[in-house]
């Protein structure tokens, strides 16, 4: 009886084995490529401009330079 469980588990287990997923590297994108942020009609390509406005709106979400405490915050 023991035996009969452990030769029905090895048996098991080797099947389980042959139903292995292939992995095979992943197909590269083949859609359009994206536009980059600053590309559009508010900044017109000038990424400089982009990045001050993306650190001007963190610094108004920043809780402690809108309240004025901004000797904490360092």
């Amino acid at each position: 009886m023991k035996t009969g469980v452990v030769a029905l588990s090895v048996a098991a287990l080797l099947l389980a084995a042959c139903n292995e997923i292939p992995q095979d590297a992943p197909k590269p994108y083949a859609g359009k490529e994206d536009t980059k942020a600053y590309a559009g009609d508010r900044f017109k390509g000038d990424k400089q401009k982009y990045e001050t406005t993306l650190a001007d709106r963190a610094n108004y979400q920043n809780e402690y330079l809108r309240t004025g405490d901004a000797a904490k915050a360092r």
